[in-house]
């Protein structure tokens, strides 16, 4: 599975990114990664379940999502104020595979 993953904003204007395929990772992470994409039902989720009038305080993040796999895609776009519960695990790990993936590019 590939994904794609935009982490941006707080007042540090924070811009990470994450491009990574699940093939590529080393096992553990690969496994851990699809393990949180199949329990948080990301790919259940539709984005007008998540979509709000609520943009949060000045220091909110945004998060971009997309997932592909077998010519297959799942976009969503949410802040800290509209994103669902069960997604935070699965956010936790890809900004760090974002954080992970600048250092190396250092």
């Amino acid at each position: 599975m590939h994904v794609d993953f935009e982490f941006s904003g707080g007042y540090a204007n924070i811009n990470l990114i994450y491009r990574g395929d699940t093939e590529k990772l080393p096992p553990e992470i690969a496994s851990k990664l699809l393990r949180l994409i199949e329990s948080s039902g990301v790919l259940d989720i539709q984005q007008s379940e998540i979509t709000s009038n609520r943009t949060g305080p000045p220091d909110v993040f945004f998060y971009k999502l997309s997932l592909y796999e077998g010519g297959k895609k799942k976009s969503l776009s949410f802040n800290d104020a509209t994103v669902p519960d069960q997604l935070k695990p699965l956010l936790e790990l890809l900004q760090e595979l974002a954080w992970e993936q600048l250092r190396k590019k250092e």
